[in-house]
């Protein structure tokens, strides 16, 4: 485990220094089989283990420090995580005789809108941990290059999008990287449905394969940012049509892929007009950038084979001099 005692839990958490470490490692548990270790991958997270209250020899001073300051992370998000999946259980009493609330006369229950805050807080704390848990991997992947490993940096690579960043530049969401991993999904099928129709089958795997190069060739270093907006505006459309919220929740990575864990974790929006307004302004804007990409490849159509675009409707097609009737 990446928490081992109650000592490590109070340095990050306010506990009472009743709390019994027994108790809560139930919820540990669960927080890193269910968010951590997907997330880092099982490499990553079983050097992360290794080096909890362990000493790095000197000569490995860079990757000792960002192991050192990505433990803190995790473990803090942890702590949070815990908390939050095992409130109802850690705030009640289990007997042979049921379940009671814990409370006494000198100690009362929080309020009901009380006990709502504090468990959003656990959740926003603990999701917050694990994006600056990315962020320090994406600043240190040379030191923790056991990440590579995991399934995370699998799905990121050779992706019109390489990184929250350039994704953040397009679309703001608040340069979230679980946000931007759970968009993966969406950016694979926006390829295969509309960009590799667009650019066909040709152009999409020259692209594909001079993306990756250190010095790509100046002409798909050119195109590349006109290929990214419609990715990035149609994936956000998918998204939060299948999920029924805006972007700003950061535990949408970990919803769908783990039933029963998120259900009750997206809040559904107060006005659900809001965001199909927003779906539809986001789909509509990812189709313009369609045409865009359409146009720019018919304007330097010499650098791609002669570029002819495909037909992008039944009725598209050339009626010059000719009369058409609709029954």
């Amino acid at each position: 485990m990446l928490i081992k005692n109650i000592d490590e839990v109070k340095e990050l958490l306010p506990v009472s220094t009743g709390v019994e470490f027994t108790r809560l490692k139930p919820h540990l548990e669960v927080a890193e089989e269910n968010f951590i270790r997907p997330l880092l991958g099982n490499a990553l997270f079983r050097e992360l283990e290794q080096f909890n209250g362990t000493s790095v020899p000197s000569a490995l001073k860079d990757r000792s420090e960002a192991l050192k300051e990505l433990l803190r992370s995790v473990q803090r998000s942890e702590i949070h995580l815990a908390y939050w999946h095992g409130y109802e259980v850690l705030n009640a009493y289990i007997s042979d005789g049921g379940f009671r609330r814990i409370e006494t006369e000198k100690i009362k229950g929080l309020f009901k809108y009380q006990e709502e805050n504090l468990k959003e807080y656990f959740k926003i704390t603990g999701f917050n941990g694990l994006d600056s848990a990315l962020e320090i991997i994406e600043a240190n992947i040379t030191a923790l290059d056991k990440f590579k490993e995991s399934d995370t940096w699998k799905q990121m690579q050779g992706s019109f999008i390489p990184d929250t960043g350039t994704f953040n530049s397009i679309y703001f969401i608040g340069g979230s990287r679980l946000v931007f991993l759970r968009l993966q999904p969406f950016f694979q099928v926006i390829e295969d449905l509309s960009i590799k129709l667009v650019l066909g089958a040709e152009n999409y795997a020259f692209i594909k394969a001079e993306m990756v190069r250190a010095e790509p060739a100046p002409h798909v270093t050119r195109i590349l940012p006109v290929v990214r907006k419609p990715i990035a505006f149609l994936s956000v459309a998918m998204l939060m049509e299948e999920s029924g919220a805006d972007l700003s929740d950061k535990g949408l990575y970990f919803e769908g892929r783990m039933p029963n864990m998120m259900s009750d974790t997206i809040k559904q929006p107060a006005e659900i007009e809001r965001v199909n307004n927003l779906v539809r302004r986001a789909r509509g804007l990812g189709e313009s950038y369609l045409v865009l990409l359409k146009q720019f490849l018919q304007d330097n159509a010499a650098d791609w084979g002669g570029y002819t675009a495909p037909p992008s409707g039944l009725h598209n097609r050339d009626n010059t001099g000719k009369k058409t009737w609709w029954a």
